[in-house]
């Protein structure tokens, strides 16, 4: 076990957490700024998953929400969310599951799923349902068809998290593309997305 943490946290992967916690807040702010329905906000923490593991995800998740909590303590329950986003973005690349854009975008899908079934439940208990960002408003058009809070929020949360979670793992896909093969094979899964081992498959 020892072994493998020193593995994974080596002195690349270590300098890889302050990069994808700085895309974390890039793309949550460019979200933010052009007001989009998404967040865009585990772009870096997918990113790091890929091709470092799931324990420096892990790592880079638990940063970027530590750091967002600062500014607003609502997003700090959602670093469950954001670890097990990390986790599963890292076990998905293990299986090679970013080495094509179809692959990739089932990714995306089970990665929606992880963030569906972490975070709703953190939306009800810890927000009563609504936390004032978009899902909040479609959480309420539900509430007033007649949905119980339960399935307002779980319906809500799908809605915005698969458009968010496909786009940005897209986003790493093509991220990853452009890594040159230098750096990639020095990374724990980064020969599996090295331009000569696609073209030796």
């Amino acid at each position: 076990m020892k072994r493998n943490f020193k593995k994974d946290f080596t002195l690349l992967a270590l300098l890889l957490i302050p990069i994808g916690v700085a895309i974390n807040f890039v793309g949550f702010q460019v979200a933010q700024i052009l007001r989009l329905p998404i967040f865009l906000d585990t772009i870096g923490t997918i990113l790091v998953g890929v091709i470092a593991g799931p324990l420096v995800a892990i790592v880079a998740a638990f940063i970027t929400n530590s750091i967002t909590a600062i500014f607003n303590p609502i997003y700090f329950p959602y670093v469950i969310t954001s670890m097990a986003i990390g986790l599963g973005a890292g076990l998905l690349s293990k299986f090679g599951m970013f080495r094509t854009i179809y692959k990739a975008i089932i990714s995306g899908l089970i990665i929606t799923a992880i963030a569906v079934v972490a975070s709703a439940p953190i939306t009800v208990l810890f927000f009563g349902g609504a936390t004032g960002n978009t899902s909040s408003a479609i959480t309420a058009t539900f509430l007033a068809m007649g949905q119980n809070i339960w399935s307002a929020v779980f319906t809500s949360t799908i809605i915005t998290e698969i458009a968010d979670k496909v786009i940005s793992v897209l986003f790493v896909y093509f991220i990853v593309k452009s890594i040159s093969d230098r750096y990639l094979s020095k990374m724990k899964y980064g020969h599996m997305y090295m331009k000569k081992s696609n073209r030796n498959r």
